[in-house]
């Protein structure tokens, strides 16, 4: 197990991701978390990042699930050990897919809604808060396909997040 010494540099790196970060919902460990291992060129093990991070490893285990659930992490094993190690993905886009769905979603509902007799303001309010979305969701998708060939790739919006490709780890450190 190789534990990376911060600098202090490095320290407030993780220390800023992590403020930038709690408006999209991120507890400070989460944040630093990712920053960790956005500045590593391997994949971590909990213990190495609790123990790097100065933090529990349950307090660890808790923060990387949150990342791999946001897209923001990919969990990875080792053939032959029960060790579960943690890098960055390769591919950037996941979590942006996945709010382009939710987008997708949510203009789909206000369309259903249109069915309904509803006042002429509510009606109006649906319909600029479909173009919103719609404007959202494809400047993600255009940014998304745009650097289809910069180590991501484009993705529907439907079935988007179970078709996110698993790639190797990151480089050694």
């Amino acid at each position: 197990m190789t534990n990376i010494k911060l600098s202090e540099q490095d320290e407030a790196f993780l220390d800023a991701m992590a403020m930038l970060m709690a408006p999209w919902g991120w507890a400070r460990p989460v944040g630093r978390i990712y920053a960790y291992l956005l500045l590593r060129e391997s994949p971590a093990t909990l213990d190495e990042i609790a123990a790097d991070l100065g933090m529990s490893k349950s307090n660890a285990s808790v923060a990387a699930r949150t990342l791999e659930h946001c897209g923001n992490a990919r969990r990875q094993g080792e053939p032959g050990s029960r060790r579960i190690y943690y890098s960055v993905p390769g591919e950037f886009s996941g979590p942006f897919v996945e709010k382009a769905a939710l987008l997708d979603r949510q203009v789909r509902m206000f369309a259903a809604q249109q069915d309904r007799a509803i006042p002429d303001a509510v009606a109006d309010r649906f319909a600029r808060m479909s173009d919103f979305y719609t404007a959202i969701r494809t400047a993600i998708e255009g940014v998304i396909a745009d650097q289809a060939g910069s180590g991501t790739r484009s993705l529907g919006v439907v079935g988007a997040a179970e078709s996110l490709p698993r790639k190797s780890a990151t480089r050694a450190r």
